[in-house]
């Protein structure tokens, strides 16, 4: 009786995710130990042997992807390290971003690099020697958050680092990387400064880097993302216009048609191609997957097999997991593999609807619907609009690609016949940009959402459900299965009172929740290079605590360190009132208000005259424990509370003033508030060296934490005792990729 399959590899999945769990890796006797049932003679020893065969891989594989990593303690070193530009190098302004491989052993084997003021060239696979000051890594950690050092493991970058010296090598570029740079080079001389120019990258070579982040937000709310970023949707496309080509051509030829019956001379030429489209962008991750699930489809159309889409889809799972178990983390493996699911069950099962039209409409529903629990657990929302959007954009996008790709091969051949034929091409995307940006005028596109993991799963239920074929018993039971999705009350947070500094790196964001409202705080810094902790942080964590309503948002100041998120914030979720915002007006002094019995008091500043970090907003809130937040505000503005407040200013806890700066926290002040608990909004090892440690020797023997060293720290009194707690997230649920808590 042989091993069935599906349960084999669900096994596998099983023991792969459970070290995605672990907070520390298993040690040797926890493997050997683990190893024993699957030498027993029990009926379920296979399915274990599965399960330890996932968790084994996983281990060794992320054993030695951390040994990689440049160690903590020698954070900050310079060294002269020689190597080559290993992926297309990303520019904002005089600013470049890449992936840099040294040479030399005792280097991480894939650094990220930045390099900053610089008039230098950069170009994929050059050779150059530079001396680096290497960084150990480490990011942000905050609950609902992206996960900056989960997808640098993921990537397989050991550290990060930035150029302070550069002298280029004899070494000439060359091979696949080169080679996609000069066709980048080639489509921008073509299409020199056209909006679209940045579209056509992406499309053609994978490079997303020259797309503007307002276009991202479009196709986000639009639910276009994944035409426009290389994918298994962009790889079938090319293997299916080669394949009708390539079988074209092939019966023209009557004598290869006895060698090869022209059907799989067309298989053929679409696993070809497809093989070359993603060497063209490069073999990311993505595009692997999606060449790997291809051959496994094109090998079954061979084999006539593809009578057993489930066992299809099981074996193309398997071998991108065998391959990378870490992809298990990455939205794309579990949309691609859902949206293809979705198609067999359509269109090889018993639900093909009659005419072309009504099956096309009935598929994109089906995968819009299918998808939306993924969406809602990955992006913490959906756009309800995605699949009449999609209904259009898929068969423009159709056209489209092979229209491009035929474009840039005609550029190489003969640029003065290929530049017109991607100029229209960038017209066309264009127009199609214009259409998004019409559609992204409808209100509320983008519904904001966390469900819970048990409501998504109900949900997939539910869509197996809802369009399984006519006759199967309880189809409407879907329905009631995808309720659970809708927004419902907003869970209560822990306790009557509850405030939550969030790990935004060197800025600050404060979220301060009562029984049924929410205040936030600041909102973090956002940076040309990419990083906006109001998108990364905030709104994702406020979304898993189930608020999608900010009562108000407070503004400190505006120093991009506080304000940078502010917009995020603004489009993923609803503010219903602002201070210290442009929009909602200036902080006053004075000005109080009260939510399910917690007091909130604006204590600074008092007049106009206030300028830079001394006109910060400071707020007090008095409830079940009392906290006082300090914005930027330096030694003058201090001096002005103690002398208006006095002990008033009394706080059980302080977010304190400008990061824990020199330039604040008078010895007056500190004692005047006498907080038991101090957090400092600083980064892991920033360069200011905030909090200073003459700072931390003044507050003496407090509770004190540090956002950067700590993640996301939340402070409530404990249900039982009533002592207030501090939990840091990086603590409690940090994974073995992530760093460890401290300095």
């Amino acid at each position: 009786m042989g091993i069935p399959l599906i349960p084999t590899v669900i096994a596998f999945t099983a023991g792969v995710l459970a070290v995605h769990q672990l907070a520390v890796l298993p040690a040797a006797p926890a493997l050997a130990l683990a190893s024993v049932p699957a030498l027993l003679p029990w009926r379920g020893r296979a399915l274990w042997a599965a399960a330890l065969l996932g968790v084994l891989l996983t281990a060794w594989r992320a054993e030695a992807r951390l040994a990689e990593r440049w160690p903590a303690a020698r954070h900050g070193e310079e060294h002269v390290v020689t190597g080559h530009v290993a992926s297309l190098p990303e520019r904002e302004g005089r600013n470049w971003r890449f992936v840099f491989e040294p040479r030399e052993p005792g280097f991480p084997q894939r650094v990220r690099a930045a390099w900053y003021r610089t008039d230098e060239p950069l170009r994929a696979g050059e050779c150059w020697r530079f001396t680096l000051r290497l960084r150990a890594v480490h990011g942000s950690l905050n609950p609902g958050g992206f996960d900056y050092e989960g997808w640098l493991f993921r990537e397989g970058i050991g550290a990060t680092a930035s150029v302070r010296d550069a002298a280029r090598c004899d070494a000439p570029a060359g091979g696949v990387l080169a080679g996609r740079q000069r066709v980048s080079d080639a489509i921008r001389a073509a299409v020199p400064g056209h909006a679209a120019t940045g579209m056509l990258v992406a499309l053609t070579v994978g490079d997303q880097s020259a797309i503007a982040a307002a276009d991202w937000d479009l196709f986000r709310l639009t639910g276009t993302t994944h035409l426009v970023a290389i994918s298994g949707f962009n790889v079938a496309i090319v293997a299916g216009v080669t394949f009708f080509i390539w079988r074209w051509l092939w019966v023209l030829w009557p004598r290869l048609c006895l060698w090869l019956p022209a059907q799989r001379a067309g298989l053929l030429g679409a696993a070809l191609s497809a093989a070359a489209y993603a060497l063209l962008a490069g073999f990311e991750p993505p595009v692997q997957r999606a060449v790997l699930m291809l051959w496994i489809v094109l090998a079954a159309l061979w084999s006539h097999r593809l009578s057993q889409p489930a066992r299809l889809l099981a074996v193309a799972w398997w071998a991108v997991l065998l391959l990378d178990p870490f992809a298990i983390t990455s939205p794309g493996l579990w949309l691609s593999f859902g949206a293809v699911a979705a198609i067999f069950y359509v269109s090889l099962g018993r639900l093909r609807p009659p005419g072309l039209w009504h099956g096309v409409v009935y598929l994109q529903l089906l995968i819009a619907v299918a998808l939306a629990p993924l969406s809602l657990f990955f992006f913490h929302g959906t756009s309800w609009i995605a699949p009449l959007v999609n209904l259009l954009a898929v068969p423009f996008f159709t056209l489209l690609t092979p229209w491009v790709l035929g474009g840039v091969l005609l550029l190489l051949a003969w640029p003065a016949a290929g530049a017109p034929v991607l100029q229209g091409a960038a017209a066309a995307l264009a127009g199609f940009r214009h259409a998004l940006a019409w559609a992204a005028e409808l209100p509320e596109l983008w519904l904001p959402a966390s469900p819970p993991p048990g409501a998504l799963a109900l949900a997939v239920a539910g869509c197996v459900l809802l369009f399984a074929p006519r006759g199967l018993p309880l189809r409407l039971l879907g329905i009631a299965c995808l309720v659970p999705l809708l927004p419902g009350p907003v869970p209560p947070p822990r306790g009557a009172l509850e405030l939550t500094a969030l790990d935004v790196g060197q800025g600050l964001a404060v979220v301060v929740r009562t029984a049924r409202h929410t205040l936030l705080y600041d909102a973090g810094p956002a940076f040309e290079d990419g990083f906006d902790a109001g998108e990364s942080v905030v709104a994702p964590f406020l979304l898993q605590q189930g608020v999608r309503d900010v009562d108000v948002l407070l503004l400190s100041h505006g120093d991009q360190d506080h304000a940078g998120g502010v917009g995020a914030v603004r489009r993923l979720l609803r503010v219903r009132r602002e201070l210290g915002t442009p929009v909602g007006g200036p902080c006053r002094a004075g000005e109080r208000w009260e939510w399910d019995g917690v007091r909130f008091e604006v204590l600074h500043p008092g007049s106009a005259g206030w300028r830079g970090n001394d006109a910060s907003c400071v707020l007090r809130v008095e409830g079940a424990f009392s906290a006082l937040l300090a914005g930027d505000i330096e030694a003058a503005a201090e001096a002005a509370l103690v002398a208006a407040h006095g002990a008033e200013l009394r706080s059980d806890v302080l977010v304190a003033p400008h990061h824990g700066s020199r330039t604040s926290s008078t010895p007056e002040f500190v004692a005047a508030v006498r907080p038991a608990v101090v957090v400092y909004g600083a980064g892991w090892r920033n360069h200011f060296r905030h909090p200073r440690p003459e700072v931390v020797a003044r507050y003496g023997a407090v509770d004190r934490h540090v956002t950067g060293e700590r993640g996301a720290l939340g402070i409530a009194p404990d249900p039982e005792s009533g002592v207030l707690e501090v939990r840091a997230w990086r603590e409690r649920a940090a994974r073995f990729w992530n760093a460890a808590p401290g300095p």
